[in-house]
């Protein structure tokens, strides 16, 4: 179904500063760094030593600010800020550490962060102000603000559709998600969904496994530990709430989870030496077509946790190892992903740099392909046309109507979400399409005030 939200120009301004440069550095592991902002990965070093999780966030052109361990807060000089100690995560945490802009804000930062193996620190946030201290930022009073006791070790957070972002985690014990709301005014009171697992406390290591969202914010999955399963649901970026579990099950522990950019495409790691990084093919939406969908990329030993970068390249962390492996070409179901053991060098001077188990979170719509949402039917939309567009279906050519007549972005779409033409039109009226093939087309209209997608069909005559 077509999602139709209303968005006005902030929005339209948030998601596309947001799609820029915040993850370009890269910190985590044992002094290990990547620098993108070149558009090539760099290795570089920084004064983190953590085994899991950790966060780091850039600006918009791509200049390191900060980044966390859950624990410890350092700025870009590497570090600790004056305030930037005693966090409240851990260092053994899978996810122990996400930094989220404040909406509204230039200067705001929130670092989200949960205790290891469910203890009883919880769920937390921490503010950083980055006009403290000659621009070098420092956390404010605002530290270890208590938000919910007794969760897994999951921490995940996505664009919503007004320009804020969703914040979810999992509690241990239960089979809840609390998803909660971050805009100007701070953080909202939990959207609850009672589905799926209960991630129950019989082992502790239950409380293991990364979970994230789709970049395109419309689903979400987790990996349950030692309950040796993944679940898959769909998530509603209006309401908050997660919906329709699909279970892959599996013959051991798993721990790492990522979306490919187009959110087609899962991968999951697991303990097991025989199959130790797996993809997923999840557009077909069925249950036992997704689990028989299963393609084995590597058994190398001690695949752990997974993250798409801003090269749109998979990363993924071997245990203290120099070395990640990459999948480069996420997005191709298959063997074709082309995924690489020692796809990255981390330590290429033998400084003793390694990855350890983990790598740095991210807001996900970080890594937005627009287009690729646009294919999936979720994507920004007003409930005003800024276009309409007739007959449809049709056979030869349709006609484009600009109602407003005022300057209108057009971008025209396939059913994969591969650009074929744009446009800038302030007419009334043109005609389009007499050199496609027959098939689904998506269209992308845009003015100073609104933005819309549209479905349009063309049928053989």
């Amino acid at each position: 179904m077509k999602k139709t939200i209303l968005i006005g120009l902030a929005f339209i301004l948030t998601i596309h500063l947001h799609a820029q440069h915040e993850a370009d550095n890269w910190r985590f592991g044992v002094l290990s760094g990547i620098d993108f902002s070149s558009g090539t990965p760099v290795s570089v070093s920084g004064a983190i030593y953590t085994n899991e999780g950790c966060a780091a966030i850039s600006d918009a052109s791509g200049n390191l600010l900060f980044y966390t361990d859950g624990i410890n807060v350092w700025n870009n000089q590497d570090l600790v800020m004056p305030n930037g100690s005693g966090l409240m995560g851990g260092i053994t945490t899978t996810q122990s550490a996400l930094i989220v802009p404040l909406p509204g804000s230039a200067t705001h930062y929130y670092i989200f962060t949960v205790d290891e193996f469910g203890g009883p620190n919880g769920f937390r946030y921490s503010i950083v102000d980055m006009s403290l201290q000659g621009g070098l930022g420092d956390v404010t009073s605002s530290k270890n603000v208590f938000i919910l006791n007794n969760v897994t070790e999951k921490l995940t957070g996505v664009n919503d559709q007004a320009g804020n972002f969703w914040i979810a985690v999992h509690e241990w014990g239960s089979d809840a998600f609390y998803v909660y709301n971050l805009t100007s005014s701070g953080i909202s009171l939990p959207v609850i969904s009672h589905i799926g697992m209960v991630h129950n406390t019989t082992q502790i290591q239950n409380t293991y496994g990364q979970m994230k969202y789709s970049s395109c914010g419309n689903k979400l999955a987790l990996a349950n530990g030692y309950l040796d399963t993944v679940q898959v649901f769909e998530f509603n970026n209006v309401t908050g709430l997660v919906k329709t579990p699909i279970t892959i099950p599996f013959t051991d522990h798993v721990y790492g989870i990522e979306f490919s950019d187009n959110g087609q495409l899962l991968y999951v790691t697991t303990y097991n030496p025989f199959a130790t990084l797996l993809q997923f093919d999840l557009s077909s939406g069925i249950e036992d077509t997704i689990v028989n969908s299963q393609t084995i990329l590597s058994s190398t030993p001690d695949i752990y946790a997974l993250q798409m970068g801003p090269d749109n390249r998979i990363y993924a962390a071997r245990s203290w190892s120099q070395f990640l492996g990459v999948i480069n070409s996420p997005s191709i179901i298959g063997l074709g992903c082309n995924y690489i053991d020692n796809g990255f060098d981390l330590d290429p001077n033998f400084m003793g740099y390694t990855s350890a188990l983990g790598l740095p979170g991210f807001i996900q719509s970080t890594f937005r392909n627009e287009a690729a949402c646009i294919a999936t039917g979720i994507a920004e939309n007003s409930n005003h046309n800024s276009a309409t567009f007739f007959p449809n279906p049709f056979t030869d050519r349709f006609t484009i109507q600009i109602i407003d007549n005022i300057s209108t972005n057009i971008n025209i779409y396939d059913e994969t979400g591969r650009l074929l033409e744009q446009f800038n039109k302030m007419s009334m009226n043109f005609t389009y399409g007499e050199f496609l093939e027959p098939g689904v087309y998506f269209i992308s209209t845009s003015n100073l005030f609104q933005k819309k997608i549209n479905k349009i069909i063309k049928i053989k005559n």
